[in-house]
């Protein structure tokens, strides 16, 4: 049975984003990223996250993130108001899912890595935000071949 060619389209961009984070966090010496909303839109060309797309990331990003865990703007599972997601190979205690106070998002990496989550915010470890899909490609690329270090 085929794939719909836009749902193909999708899962080999959202792999190609989780492949270049996973290198991101592993040169980081991090074991989780919070990639922010605006981030996802861009790298993904989106305004706006329907239900069905952001179950289709979730579930393609899994392979190199075992454990993700969505923040919604709006009421939890209203998966149209993502505002961020926790991408993590190891789990992630609940602790750290509620976050205490209002804060922005360099405020809430500084009181998770003081609670000692190895976490960083996507612009903190990565030279190109977004990249593009010919960025990671061409790095990816440059990287299997041996032509380029980490």
């Amino acid at each position: 049975m085929s794939m719909d060619p836009h749902r193909e389209y999708c899962r080999r961009q959202h792999r190609l984003l989780a492949h270049h984070l996973s290198i991101e966090a592993w040169c980081a010496g991090d074991d989780c990223i919070l990639l922010e909303r605006n981030h996802l839109e861009e790298f993904l060309k989106l305004e706006r996250f329907k239900s069905t797309r952001v179950q289709w990331l979730l579930e393609d990003i899994k392979p190199w993130f075992k454990h993700t865990e969505p923040v919604y703007a709006g009421p939890e599972g209203d998966l149209s108001s993502l505002e961020a997601l926790y991408l993590s190979r190891v789990p992630i205690a609940r602790k750290f899912l509620v976050r205490p106070d209002p804060l922005n998002a360099d405020e809430l990496i500084v009181w998770l890595r003081n609670n000692g989550l190895r976490i960083s915010l996507l612009h903190s470890i990565s030279a190109v935000i977004p990249p593009s899909e010919e960025q990671i490609v061409t790095r990816l690329a440059l990287l299997a071949s041996g032509l380029s270090e980490p």
